[in-house]
């Protein structure tokens, strides 16, 4: 038996069997997904859009999205793994303090031989 518990911006949180599944469609056909979720990230999912965003990204994916601070961090250990993506684009730059950026772009023009 389905029984619809909460029906939320593109999503809805079904009860099914006795179990919390949270539905949504999903690839180019909107094919519903299913995925269990507990109660704690069910309280989660409904304190707002941001919060339901975070939920729906765990069910899918098992790990929870990274912060902000988290994702520019990962950034910048992928453009020290690349440095001369901070010549081709020069926006990179912006997330270093000027003297790691001096030596990253120091390896840069090494890389591509200027």
């Amino acid at each position: 038996m389905e029984k619809t518990i909460l029906q939320g911006k593109g999503f809805a949180v079904l009860e099914i069997d006795g179990k919390k599944k949270v539905s949504w469609a999903e690839g180019l056909i909107g094919k519903s997904v299913y995925y269990d979720i507990t109660d704690e990230n069910f309280e989660k999912l409904k304190k707002s859009e941001k919060d339901a965003n975070e939920v729906l990204f765990f069910c899918k994916n098992g790990i929870w999205p990274l912060t902000a601070e988290e994702d520019e961090e990962a950034d910048k250990d992928f453009l020290r793994e690349c440095p001369e993506l901070l010549l081709e684009i020069p926006e990179n730059q912006e997330l270093f303090e000027k003297e790691e950026l001096e030596a990253l772009l120091k390896i840069a023009h090494e890389k591509l031989g200027n």
